[in-house]
C-alpha cells in the first residue's frame, strides 16, 4: 500500500502573478490598438465630411456666380455682383441696406470677419420653373437676387453657417420681393468665407473685348472706389470657404497653423478645437461679363 501523500495540483503564486502580468499587458495592447483605429476612423470620417461639405458649398455658389447679369439689356456693363444700392431698386421704406450690396467683413462669426456676396440675374421666358435658393419659384421675366452670407444655425447648435438669403424684382418695382430675411442655410459648419473681385481693367470701362481679369481686390478695396461709377467692371470671382467637421476627430494634434483664407488670415488658435479644417477656394469666370 502506497502512503505517500497526494500531490496538490495548481499555480504557484510566482506562476499566477507572471500569467496576470502578461494579460495585462496584452489587454493593453488591444485597447491601444483599438483607440489608434479609433482615432485613425474619427479623422479619415473628419476629412470625408467636410470634403463633401466644401465642395458643395463651392459648387452652389458657382452655379449661381456664373449665371450672374444674364440679362435682357445687351450690351449692359453691369456684372451682375451687387456693389452698390444704387444697382437695385431700393424704396424709402427699406432699412436694411447692408442686406442688398455685397460686403466686406460684413459678420464677425466662426473664426474672423467673412463677405458678403450678392449676385443679380434675370429670368427669362425660357426658364418658367427657375427658384431661388430658398427653393421659391422666381416669375419670368424677373431679376433673382441671391445673397450669400454668415450667420448662427441654432438647429445645428453652429455659431457660424453659410446661408443663402434668395428674393427677386421686376423693373420699376421699388423693394425686393421675399428678400432681407434670414434665408435657409447651405452649410452649418463655416469658419470663413471670403471674395475676391477680378477686376478687368483699372478703369471703370475697359477697351471693347476686354473683359480678362488684371488683378484681384477685396470687396472692400473695391467699394472704396467712390463714386461707384469709377470701378472697374468685375469679370471674376475668387471665392474661399474655411469648412470644418461636424464632429470632433477626438485626438489633439496640437494647435494648428495659420490658414489664409484668399485676404483674410485664420489664427490656428481660433480652431484649435480637435475638429478637421480644411479650405476650399475656386476662381470662375463671370461668363455674362465676357
Amino acid at each position: 500500500m502506497n502512503t505517500s501523500p497526494l500531490k496538490m495540483l495548481g499555480f504557484t503564486l510566482i506562476e499566477l502573478m507572471v500569467s496576470m502580468a502578461l494579460g495585462l499587458l496584452i489587454t493593453l495592447a488591444a485597447v491601444q490598438l483599438l483607440l489608434i483605429n479609433q482615432s485613425n476612423f474619427n479623422v479619415q470620417r473628419g476629412m470625408g465630411n467636410v470634403q463633401e461639405n466644401g465642395r458643395f458649398a463651392l459648387d452652389y455658389i458657382n452655379l449661381t456666380a456664373r449665371s450672374a447679369e444674364y440679362s435682357n439689356a445687351i450690351g449692359s456693363t453691369e456684372s451682375g455682383i451687387i456693389t452698390d444700392a444704387s444697382e437695385l431698386p431700393l424704396g424709402a421704406a427699406i432699412t436694411n441696406k447692408d442686406a442688398f450690396i455685397s460686403r466686406g467683413n460684413f459678420t464677425a462669426l466662426g473664426a474672423g470677419n467673412s463677405d458678403q456676396l450678392v449676385v443679380r440675374q434675370w429670368v427669362s421666358v425660357n426658364m418658367p420653373n427657375f427658384r431661388d435658393c430658398e427653393g421659391n419659384v422666381v416669375p419670368v421675366g424677373n431679376f433673382s437676387v441671391t445673397r450669400y452670407f454668415m450667420r448662427a444655425d441654432s438647429l445645428a447648435n453652429s455659431t457660424s453657417a453659410l446661408a443663402c438669403d434668395g428674393g427677386y424684382y421686376k423693373d420699376g418695382d421699388t423693394t425686393v420681393t421675399n428678400y432681407a430675411d434670414d434665408g435657409v442655410v447651405l452649410l452649418s459648419t463655416v469658419d470663413s468665407f471670403q471674395v475676391l473681385y477680378g477686376v478687368a481693367s483699372t478703369t471703370p470701362i475697359p477697351p471693347v473685348g476686354q473683359r480678362f481679369p488684371v488683378r484681384y481686390m477685396g470687396m472692400e478695396t473695391y467699394t472704396a472706389i467712390l463714386p461707384a461709377t469709377d470701378r472697374p467692371i468685375i469679370s471674376a470671382l475668387r471665392v474661399g470657404v474655411l469648412v470644418r467637421s461636424s464632429e470632433s476627430i477626438g485626438a489633439n494634434y496640437g494647435t494648428p497653423a495659420d490658414i489664409s483664407v484668399l485676404d483674410a488670415t485664420v489664427a490656428g488658435t481660433a480652431i484649435n478645437d480637435q475638429r478637421v479644417h480644411r479650405l476650399f477656394t475656386s476662381t470662375l469666370k463671370l461668363r455674362n461679363a465676357i
